[in-house]
This record gives C-alpha cells, structure tokens and sequence, in this order.
C-alpha cells in the first residue's frame, strides 16, 4: 500500500579601440538579485523514526508480532520527536539552510479496532507538521516542496490497559518520506520523486515484504544561477548482528545509485546530492562512496581544511547515550558541474560542519536530536563554473 560545456569565465577582454570621446568609469548594474551572501546553504538530516524497525526482523511466531510491535511504539513515543523537533529547528536555524535534504520523516496513523480491510487514517504523530511548526517558531518559513513515500507498513499492535493488562488489537501504520523543504525566499520549480525498482525484500514472521526506498529532487535559482537538488536515502549493506556486509545488500545499494545516476544524469544543472548514503567513506562497506566520487562529483566534507573524522552515525536507539556513538561517515554533501566532473576540483569555497554531535545539543530531557548527526554545508561556487550565464 503507498501513499505510497561549458565553462564560462568570468573576466573583461580588453581590446584596442579607437572612441571619439575618453572612456569613462564603468557604471555596473545593480543586481538585487545577487546581493547578500553569495554562499547557498545547504542542510542534509536523518532524523530518525524514533525507533530501529528493522528490531521486528527477531520476531519468528506471527503471534508475537503485536507486542513486538507494542514495545516499538513504545519506544517512539519515549524518543519524543516534538522534543527534538525544536532542537533540529534550531540547527537549521542556525545554519541559515536555504534547501534541507530530511530523511526517516515519519507519519504514524492508528485505527482501533483493528480493521486490515481498510488502511489506518488517524494521524497520530506527523514529523514533517511537527518540524515545520518547530521552525515557525524559529521565525522562519519553508515549503515541503517534493516528497517521497517510500516504506508504508501496516501492522497489529498489542494495546493494554493503565495496570498493564492486554485489552485487545489496534492497528498502526507506518509510512516514511524522503523530503525536501526550501525556504520560501528562493525560487523552485521542476519537483519530483519516485521510488528505486530496487526493493529491499523483508521476511517478517514467514512472510516476505518489500521495503521500498526512493528520491526527491527539485530545481532551485539562487543568486540567479540554477541547481539540481537531489535527496535520497539508500538501503544500508551492513545490517547483520555484527554489522558485516551482505554482497546482496550490497548489490542492492549498488543498483539503487545506478538509477539514482540515471536520474540525476539528465539534468542540465549543477547537481547537490544529498542524503544518507548508507556507503562509509572509507570503502570498508560498499563502493558507492567512491563511485559517486569517480562520476564526478566532489564530498563538501573534504573541500577546504582539514575538518576531522565527519562522523555522522550512530546513536543509541534510545538516544540516551553519552557520550556521543557516532563512528562513520554515511550522510554526505555532494556537489557537481561541469568543473568538478572534468577535473575533479572544486572551484570556490565551502564552509562545512557537523548538526546536534555535541553533548549540548542535546534536548532538555537528554534526547539526542536524532541518531545520525546532520550536516550543514555553504557553498560558495565561483562565478559561472558549470553555469551557462
């Protein structure tokens, strides 16, 4: 069930000329268009579903799925994302993001009774509403612009009363999306999403299931130059106990970002992709990492002085933990035009740092903000690389 090249120049020839009259200074335009910072802020985030779904995978007797399920509930709602919604809010805030890359956005809805034969409509917990009101009340406005329902699952859930005794069988859905907000002083067009052929086959208590993961993207004008902004989030290879890799997961990731590429390929625009790539930066899990980085575009991360380690990933579920479990580098900033495809450089500056790592961004009540830490990333492109002007 889904809701579910050219390289222009920027310079002045100056060539002999014969003129009446004395040359007089040259009077530029004013541009109100390029004032301000020339720097787009860019901010990729996974902000966690609250709880490791993927838990469901040790149950074995269908009968036990409602209060395993039960107890991941539970676990949502003891991860409080309106909590760390506003400690998110804040980050962004503080970045100045113009366009935001959010991965695990989930929408719970519940239907008690159970009642399979139809879907499950009551909205429980909405973490896009939730963060867009978190910044609104940072005093600034953004637009989920594209948006892609990918996993959608709908299970039994155990419900008991308030002395613990079991009372019956609710319903809870789980959809998740992929989304992109811009904020709504720059221009957008061109939205689209979609999910990868590619599916993760899931066996869940004897049955196999298809988790589906997918792509936003959305053309962007700032500073009167345009981009292609790609969000995505592909299936991690390394899901054992042990957190070694599976060739098939492997092989799955792999044909995932082939048809993200293909995607990607047909724009005419420099490309920011951004997301959490389930691909470590050192190779020790799949080749994506460095297959991106041979198709030609460059990790903002890298760009500059050194920055350190860049670990984005991962907390413990409960996001209790201290200090910090962050301990590879998944979500990535990437960025390419015809500069960087040809010769592998980036030709501007970049200013780049890590979202809610530190023991104080912590929430009130000791929350991380998420699992993964975020990143924030300002791009300054010299003028007219990989842009026709």
């Amino acid at each position: 069930m889904k809701r579910l090249p050219t390289i222009f120049a920027l310079g002045v020839i100056l060539m002999g000329c014969e003129h009446d009259e004395p040359l007089g200074p040259s009077q530029p335009q004013f541009d109100e268009g390029r004032t301000g910072s020339p720097a787009l802020n860019v901010v990729t985030y996974n902000v966690y579903w609250g709880t490791r779904v993927e838990n469901l995978l040790e149950v074995t007797d269908p009968s036990q799925i409602p209060l395993k399920v039960a107890e991941l509930w539970g676990e949502v709602q003891a991860t409080n994302f309106a909590e760390r919604a506003e400690a998110i809010a804040a980050e962004i805030a503080t970045a100045e993001a113009h366009v935001v890359g959010l991965q695990e956005i989930a929408l719970y809805r519940y239907q008690s009774p159970a009642d399979f034969a139809t879907p499950a409509t009551e909205v429980v917990l909405d973490f896009l509403d939730i963060l867009i009101d978190a910044l609104d009340a940072q005093g600034l406005a953004y637009t989920a612009v594209s948006m892609s329902p990918n996993f959608d699952i709908e299970l039994p859930i155990a419900v008991f009363d308030g002395e613990g005794n079991f009372i019956g069988i609710d319903e809870i859905r789980l959809t998740d999306f992929d989304v992109i907000l811009v904020r709504n002083d720059v221009a957008w067009s061109n939205p689209a999403n979609g999910n990868f052929a590619a599916a993760l086959p899931i066996e869940l208590a004897g049955e196999v299931i298809y988790k589906p993961s997918g792509w936003a993207a959305v053309d962007i004008t700032f500073k009167g130059l345009d981009y292609h902004f790609v969000n995505t989030h592909l299936e991690p290879a390394d899901i054992g106990p042990n957190g070694e890799v599976n060739p098939d997961l492997a092989f799955l990731q792999a044909l995932q970002l082939a048809e993200l590429m293909g995607i990607v390929d047909q724009s005419p625009h420099p490309v920011i992709m951004v997301g959490d790539f389930n691909s470590d930066d050192d190779g020790s899990t799949t080749a994506t990492y460095d297959d991106i980085r041979t198709a030609g575009f460059v990790d903002a991360w890298l760009i500059g002085l050194p920055r350190g380690s860049g670990y984005t990933a991962n907390q413990a579920p409960d996001l209790l933990n201290a200090p910090s479990q962050l301990f590879h580098r998944i979500d990535f900033v990437f960025y390419r035009d015809e500069f960087t495809r040809t010769t592998g450089d980036f030709q501007g500056a970049v200013k780049a740092a890590l979202l809610g790592e530190k023991e104080t961004d912590r929430t009130p009540s000791g929350l991380w903000p998420s699992d993964h830490a975020g990143l924030a990333v300002a791009l300054t492109v010299a003028p007219g690389l990989g842009h026709d002007e």
